[in-house]
């Protein structure tokens, strides 16, 4: 009986283990991409740490070294207040703007709440 109870243990401690480590190889797959196609409102987040909520269009650019985006944020699911708050964003002229930098990272997010566009520019240092 106590073998077979420190085998399911095992068995489970080693199935959260396996699920935990390809949750980290997948965080890194997303970080690591600098295209515009798979995983690229989740490359944003992660590397500007802001979210980008639902959106209506997009426009993206990328030439591996430098990404420009444009999104359309669906105004009808967020409130631009809440969401400029949430994010942290300085107002600057007409726009809301959040610049940051990394070892790896420079990115500048201008949010224009006329129309909820918003502007992404990531730089890709390495």
């Amino acid at each position: 009986m106590a073998k077979k109870i420190l085998f399911v243990l095992g068995a489970l401690a080693l199935i959260v283990l396996l699920f935990m480590g390809g949750t980290r190889l997948l965080i890194r797959h997303i970080y690591n991409r600098t295209d515009c196609e798979r995983f690229n409102i989740d490359n944003i987040e992660l590397r500007t740490g802001v979210d980008i909520p639902d959106i209506t269009e997009s426009k993206c650019e990328s030439d591996g070294k430098i990404k420009i985006c444009e999104f359309t944020l669906d105004t009808n699911k967020i409130v631009l207040s809440h969401y400029i708050d949430r994010n942290k964003f300085i107002q600057e002229d007409s726009f809301f703007v959040k610049r940051g930098e990394r070892d790896d990272t420079r990115y500048e997010i201008k949010l224009n709440p006329l129309n909820a566009k918003l502007f992404v520019e990531i730089v890709y240092k390495r």
